[in-house]
C-alpha cells in the first residue's frame, strides 16, 4: 500500500523519473552511472543502464555486451552505495539514436494501441541564485 492510498488521497499517475544511462565500458561512463544513481536516489526514481548493440549483433556479441554492462553496473553500484534501483539492457542503434535524436530537440512519438505520447527534450532550467541579503 503507497502512502496516497493510507491517507486516502489518490495516487499520483506520473511515473517516476527513470535515467537512461549508456555504457560503453569507460571511466568516464561508470561515473556517469555513478551520478545517476546518486540522483534516482534522490528523486525515489530509477536507472535503465543500457549498451547499445547493432542490429546485426549475433547472440554471442549480445551476451558479451550483457555480461559486460552487467560488471560495469556492479561496479558502479559499488561506488555508490546505491542498491535496488538499476535495470540493464540492451538497446538496438535505432532505438538509441531516437531517444538521442529527441534529446538534441526533435520529437518522438510513442503510438500505443489506445494513446499517443509525444515525447520532447525538456527546456534547460536556468540555475537558481540565493539573493544577497545585507543586513
Amino acid at each position: 500500500m503507497t502512502s496516497a492510498e493510507v491517507v486516502g488521497s489518490r495516487p499520483s499517475r506520473r511515473a517516476r523519473a527513470r535515467l537512461l544511462v549508456p555504457l560503453d565500458g569507460s571511466a568516464g561512463s561508470t561515473a556517469e552511472l555513478v551520478r545517476a544513481l546518486r540522483d534516482a536516489a534522490r528523486q525515489e526514481g530509477s536507472v535503465l543502464a543500457c549498451a547499445v548493440v547493432g542490429a546485426r549483433a549475433d547472440d554471442v556479441e549480445r551476451a558479451l555486451a550483457r555480461a559486460a554492462l552487467e560488471e560495469q553496473v556492479a561496479r558502479a553500484v559499488e561506488a555508490s552505495g546505491v542498491r535496488g534501483r538499476t535495470e540493464v539492457a540492451l538497446l538496438d542503434e535505432a532505438v538509441f539514436e531516437a531517444l538521442c535524436a529527441t534529446a538534441r530537440g526533435g520529437t518522438l512519438v510513442l503510438v500505443q494501441a489506445d494513446r499517443r505520447a509525444v515525447l520532447r527534450s525538456a527546456p534547460l532550467r536556468a540555475p537558481v541564485r540565493p539573493i544577497a541579503r545585507h543586513g
